[in-house]
Protein backbone atom coordinates (compact mmCIF):
# COMPACT_ATOMS: atom_id res chain seq x y z
CA UNK A 1 0.00 0.00 0.00
CA UNK A 2 1.40 3.39 -1.04
CA UNK A 3 0.48 6.73 0.49
CA UNK A 4 1.40 10.10 -0.91
CA UNK A 5 1.19 12.99 1.52
CA UNK A 6 1.18 16.58 0.35
CA UNK A 7 2.14 19.13 3.01
CA UNK A 8 1.82 22.85 2.38
CA UNK A 9 3.58 25.27 4.70
CA UNK A 10 3.09 29.04 4.63
CA UNK A 11 5.65 31.33 6.20
CA UNK A 12 6.19 35.04 5.55
CA UNK A 13 4.13 34.99 2.36
CA UNK A 14 6.05 32.03 0.89
CA UNK A 15 4.54 28.63 0.29
CA UNK A 16 6.59 25.47 0.64
CA UNK A 17 5.23 22.19 -0.65
CA UNK A 18 6.45 18.75 0.38
CA UNK A 19 5.40 15.52 -1.30
CA UNK A 20 6.11 12.31 0.60
CA UNK A 21 5.52 8.76 -0.61
CA UNK A 22 5.61 5.97 1.95
CA UNK A 23 4.75 2.29 1.79
CA UNK A 24 4.51 -0.72 4.05
CA UNK A 25 8.00 -2.02 4.73
CA UNK A 26 9.75 1.38 4.81
CA UNK A 27 12.10 1.97 7.73
CA UNK A 28 11.51 4.91 10.06
CA UNK A 29 12.99 6.17 13.32
CA UNK A 30 10.75 6.82 16.31
CA UNK A 31 11.24 7.61 19.98
CA UNK A 32 11.98 10.78 21.88
CA UNK A 33 15.31 11.33 20.14
CA UNK A 34 14.37 9.49 16.89
CA UNK A 35 16.93 6.81 17.59
CA UNK A 36 14.79 3.63 17.52
CA UNK A 37 14.53 2.09 14.06
CA UNK A 38 11.23 0.36 13.15
CA UNK A 39 9.44 -0.83 10.03
CA UNK A 40 5.97 0.18 8.86
CA UNK A 41 3.49 -2.69 9.18
CA UNK A 42 0.37 -0.82 8.01
CA UNK A 43 -1.22 2.56 7.37
CA UNK A 44 -4.65 3.62 8.67
CA UNK A 45 -6.73 6.74 9.27
CA UNK A 46 -7.67 7.99 12.73
CA UNK A 47 -10.99 9.55 13.81
CA UNK A 48 -9.94 12.90 12.27
CA UNK A 49 -8.99 11.29 8.92
CA UNK A 50 -5.29 11.87 9.55
CA UNK A 51 -2.85 9.13 8.47
CA UNK A 52 -1.50 6.89 11.25
CA UNK A 53 1.27 4.37 10.66
CA UNK A 54 1.30 1.04 12.45
CA UNK A 55 4.89 0.02 13.25
CA UNK A 56 6.56 -2.84 15.02
CA UNK A 57 6.78 -0.53 18.08
CA UNK A 58 3.11 0.60 18.03
CA UNK A 59 1.09 3.23 16.18
CA UNK A 60 2.32 6.75 15.44
CA UNK A 61 0.99 9.81 13.65
CA UNK A 62 2.55 9.96 10.21
CA UNK A 63 4.58 13.15 10.48
CA UNK A 64 6.04 12.64 13.98
CA UNK A 65 8.85 10.32 12.93
CA UNK A 66 12.02 10.46 10.85
CA UNK A 67 11.91 8.63 7.53
CA UNK A 68 15.23 6.95 6.80
CA UNK A 69 15.02 7.17 3.02
CA UNK A 70 14.80 10.98 3.28
CA UNK A 71 17.50 11.44 5.92
CA UNK A 72 20.93 12.62 4.84
CA UNK A 73 23.95 10.45 5.55
CA UNK A 74 27.08 11.69 7.27
CA UNK A 75 28.96 11.85 3.95
CA UNK A 76 26.24 14.03 2.39
CA UNK A 77 26.33 16.43 5.33
CA UNK A 78 30.13 16.74 5.12
CA UNK A 79 30.01 17.39 1.36
CA UNK A 80 27.48 20.19 1.87
CA UNK A 81 29.62 21.74 4.61
CA UNK A 82 32.69 21.72 2.31
CA UNK A 83 30.68 23.35 -0.47
CA UNK A 84 29.51 26.09 1.88
CA UNK A 85 33.09 26.75 3.05
CA UNK A 86 34.30 27.02 -0.57
CA UNK A 87 31.42 29.35 -1.46
CA UNK A 88 32.31 31.70 1.42
CA UNK A 89 35.97 32.03 0.30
Amino acid sequence: MWWTVLCIERQQGKIKEYKLSIKVGDKIEVGRFRNVSTTIKGIELDEHNQPVIITSKGSKKLLTCRINKLAKTGKQILKEAKKKKKAKK
